[in-house]
């Protein structure tokens, strides 16, 4: 892995070889971020005063970050510098939007208000158009402001590239499949379903117009679970919104409650958005799983992937 360090200003600084380094991607929220070791000379201090992004590349560029910090410390290892930052993704989130309300709007309008100002391009969007008022509340982030208009307008929350490249549509399955089978080198699997603070049920009540909205959670009816949340909109909210709000609430309290973790040797690259379907009928684990996380690592122990995914259908 060649790591080289963006000058604020304009440059370029490579970093030496590196000791260890670690690449998380995610595609989206948390952000996708990177740790590295390197040796360190003196001859490093100026670049890194200005340090501004980082591009760690493999072949092909793995990711693009900010630089949000790095240390240089001496130990009997000798001089050694540590930085760490996160992708694009963060230029978004760490960004607030001032409160605004749009009539209709289309997204294209909505990337060229948010993600513009703060340095990310994106791909062709997808022709979406808001069918009623949008508003931006005071204190929003530039990422919820447009995160949010496509879930509401468009069920999808869009993505960003390891290059820092926003995809604003929605996922689709390519239909390509990396295969863990009886016969792929494994360290670790885990399986974990949590629980424990997942809605069965959320009741979204009006108190103006004195109606409500049961949305129920088929999954944890199935099992017998009992969680209900009890959710008050300030009033006058149509059918579909208290539905909409009953349902994101209930995805929001699924998130990251069954999830398999399989640690490979070596890089079994697949990034977040890919598939891979689980062909260990020994331990009772099979079909297409999507990644939500790739972590890449290396060391002086080698090299190993840990891939986080959910069932395919989920």
């Amino acid at each position: 892995m060649q790591a080289a360090v963006e000058i604020y200003g304009g440059g370029t600084y490579v970093l030496p070889l590196l000791l260890s380094w670690s690449v998380t991607l995610t595609g989206g929220v948390p952000c996708d971020s990177f740790y590295l070791t390197c040796p360190y000379g003196s001859g490093m201090a100026e670049a890194m005063e200005r340090a501004w992004r980082m591009t760690l590349t493999e072949g092909e560029v793995s990711l693009r970050a900010t630089v949000d910090e790095y240390e240089i410390a001496q130990d009997s290892r000798g001089r050694i510098m540590t930085v760490s930052g996160r992708g694009l993704m963060a230029l978004l989130l760490d960004n607030e939007a001032e409160a605004v309300e749009y009539d209709a709007p289309l997204l294209s309008e909505l990337l060229r208000n948010h993600a513009a100002p703060c340095g990310l391009s994106w791909q062709e969007p997808a022709a979406l158009r808001g069918t009623a008022r949008y508003a931006v509340a005071s204190g929003s982030s530039q990422w919820k402001a447009i995160s949010g208009f496509t879930n509401y307008f468009g069920g999808f929350i869009p993505r960003i590239t390891p290059g820092g490249v926003l995809q604003p549509f929605p996922w689709k399955d390519s239909g390509r499949r990396r295969v863990i089978g009886a016969n792929t080198p494994l360290m670790e699997l885990r399986w974990r379903e949590k629980r424990y603070g997942v809605y069965s049920e959320v009741l979204v009540v009006d108190k103006v117009r004195r109606t409500a909205e049961r949305v129920k959670n088929s999954r944890m009816d199935r099992c017998g679970g009992s969680c209900r949340k009890v959710v008050y909109t300030p009033g006058r909210s149509t059918a579909t919104a208290m539905r909409y709000t009953g349902t994101y609430q209930i995805a929001e309290s699924e998130k990251g409650a069954r999830l398999l973790t399989a640690v490979l040797p070596g890089r079994f690259l697949t990034l977040p958005g890919g598939v891979v379907r689980m062909e260990r009928g020994d331990i009772g684990i099979s079909g297409d799983f999507y990644v939500e996380e790739t972590t890449l690592e290396a060391d002086d122990q080698g090299r190993k992937t840990t891939l986080t995914m959910r069932r395919l259908e989920e």
